[in-house]
């Protein structure tokens, strides 16, 4: 079976094990019944972005052109630095994008990925954000009714609680685990004094699990910029990344990509 279209994040259902789902030209292509087959994967040479639709040489931010990175307020700094979140005060798009995406609840929570490490999000984004990272465990630690207050809170609490993720780790599941509820109270310990009131203290860790049969000894992350095309056995999907027997590969990296996916028919009678 043949697929092909332009490439965005995979998309995900919260089941138990997680349940994937290709995205090309926007259209969801279940990815988990191919687990344990064959997949060839080709990039037709051509990247456009997910935005504008326009042809670039290369892709910015996880999949728009030049010019849609440098303007779109969803790019902006604060887009990875929320608590200098300025868009309140900016042009007309930046002030309609700080009504509808940053004067809205946030969570900031605790993820389990290759370590115990500070996050936030949007309120709608639970349990898809902790799925995007590869996160097994999830604990939220407060709810606060705009963005710039999470990233403060964030901030704050990262000065002992790591904010990033060693993507082989977390592919290997080789995490250093902890008792979430005590890191809670430890980490509230850390929010700004004024800040404290947006605590939450009565959260329950949520357990994800991962359509994962094996991964490989040595994790070699493909890239398709130097070689295109490539054939290789599923062998299991976590965060945004398929894993196969001899590689892995971020699908996220290649938003805006043009890419044919070839599945093998189950060889089973």
């Amino acid at each position: 079976m043949k697929l092909s279209g332009q490439l965005r994040k995979m998309n995900v259902e919260a089941e138990t094990p997680i349940q994937y789902f290709l995205s090309l030209d926007k259209k969801p292509y279940p990815l988990n019944p191919h687990i344990g087959n064959k997949l060839n994967i080709k990039w037709q040479g051509v990247i456009t972005c997910i935005e504008c639709g326009r042809k670039t040489k290369k892709s910015y931010d996880q999949g728009y052109c030049f010019v849609c990175s440098r303007d779109l307020p969803e790019n902006a700094m604060c887009s990875v630095r929320p608590e200098l979140c300025e868009h309140e005060k900016g042009n007309e798009a930046a002030q309609e994008f700080w009504r509808t995406h940053c004067n809205i609840d946030h969570f900031v929570y605790l993820s389990l990925t290759s370590g115990v490490k500070v996050g936030i999000t949007r309120h709608y984004n639970i349990p898809d954000r902790w799925i995007d990272q590869g996160a097994v465990k999830g604990l939220l630690i407060a709810r606060v009714p705009e963005r710039i207050l999470s990233g403060k809170i964030e901030v704050a609490v990262a000065k002992n609680f790591a904010d990033k993720t060693n993507w082989r780790k977390m592919l290997k599941g080789e995490s250093e685990d902890g008792d979430f509820y005590k890191l809670r109270e430890q980490a509230h310990q850390l929010f700004p004094e004024d800040l404290k009131r947006y605590a939450l203290g009565n959260e329950e860790i949520q357990e994800l699990v991962y359509p994962v049969q094996s991964t490989p000894e040595k994790i070699t992350s493909h890239n398709l910029d130097k070689i295109p095309e490539f054939e290789d056995r599923l062998t299991g999907i976590k965060g945004q990344y398929l894993i196969f027997e001899t590689r892995v590969i971020n699908l996220r990296k290649y938003a805006g990509y043009h890419i044919e996916f070839d599945f093998e028919t189950d060889p089973t009678p």
